[in-house]
């Protein structure tokens, strides 16, 4: 049996599919399976992967009706042999080190998880590796605290599982925003957890995908699911999480008000998950950094914004006069 299932549910990318194969095919570490998992893609895809599986017999292939990513995700946990899984969304690519990283650090820490950061790409862009591998490790609460304070990625790419941990985990199916329901629940059942510093997975900048089209109701599944997540530590009466998850709910409902009211659509946001314009603005400029506060005023405010801009540079300007002048 392989020691590793690496699941790529697959869906009208045929020009990128190539290209995430061959990433996971060129590994340094060999013990794997790939599965891929044809969601009845109406492009070529599913002709793609069965010549991968006739060239390479580590890679399998599921053909089925269109049924979601997270339908697709866990159809891949339903035939997995291996003890640990992965998952690679099929428009994206890893380093030729990413499972070996991942492996070498979740084994020699035993730990159930182990993570590492990310980096975007266009088609255009030069990859360059990130080799000088950082290791530490955390408890899987603290984990989930990182995640809602934004220093562990909440995506579940880019992570090495035990596969145990979706025995009581599944994927939501028939929402976006998937990994928001389910990767803070994983990580709060590990007892340990690696944390990989070094970017080894590649996310393609697409304008296409789910976060770079326009703004939708669906959206607000997000919300739903850290919903579900607080009511679940509420049982577990984590106060800590409770509140880090909190004040991230909060932040994105203020973010979600900007884009519902830029996309008009904000009468149809759900009564529970409705803010004012002014009352989100006020919060964002206290809770983001300058550059995403001036992005979401730009949305609604566009004049405005290049006030605030301008006096970012200003501000930016005095700090390196007062540097030099204290030298």
């Amino acid at each position: 049996m392989p020691k590793i299932s690496v699941i790529v549910p697959v869906y009208k990318v045929q020009e990128y599919l190539p290209e995430c194969v061959d990433s996971l095919l060129t590994q340094t570490f060999t013990d794997f399976e790939i599965i891929l998992v044809d969601d009845g893609s109406p492009d070529k895809c599913g002709l793609i992967c069965d010549e991968y599986a006739e060239k390479d017999l580590r890679v399998k292939v599921i053909h089925q009706e269109n049924i979601g990513l997270s339908g697709a995700r866990n159809k891949g946990l339903d035939i997995a042999n291996g003890k640990y899984v992965t998952f690679i969304d099929s428009d994206d690519c890893v380093s030729q080190i990413y499972l070996e990283t991942l492996y070498n650090g979740l084994i020699s820490n035993d730990s159930d998880v182990a993570i590492c950061q990310y980096q975007h790409f266009k088609k255009s862009d030069t990859i360059v590796a990130d080799d000088n591998i950082s290791i530490s490790t955390c408890s899987g609460k603290k984990a989930v605290l990182s995640v809602y304070e934004n220093s562990v990625p909440i995506i579940a790419c880019g992570k090495l599982f035990k596969k145990d941990l979706f025995h009581a985990n599944k994927f939501p199916e028939g929402r976006i925003h998937e990994d928001q329901a389910i990767i803070p629940l994983v990580l709060y059942c590990c007892s340990q957890v690696t944390l990989i510093r070094n970017k080894l997975y590649y996310f393609r900048i697409r304008r296409d995908s789910i976060t770079h089209t326009s703004f939708t109701i669906a959206r607000y599944d997000d919300l739903v699911a850290i919903d579900n997540c607080i009511d679940f530590y509420r049982q577990q009466k984590e106060y800590e999480i409770i509140k880090s998850a909190e004040r991230a709910r909060k932040i994105m409902m203020c973010c979600y008000a900007i884009e519902a009211i830029q996309s008009g659509i904000f009468d149809s946001v759900p009564q529970e998950y409705k803010i004012n314009k002014l009352t989100s603005l006020i919060y964002l400029m206290n809770h983001l950094s300058d550059d995403k506060f001036i992005y979401y005023l730009n949305k609604v405010y566009p004049k405005l914004a290049v006030i605030f801009e301008y006096k970012k540079k200003l501000k930016s300007h005095f700090n390196i006069f007062n540097r030099e002048k204290e030298n």
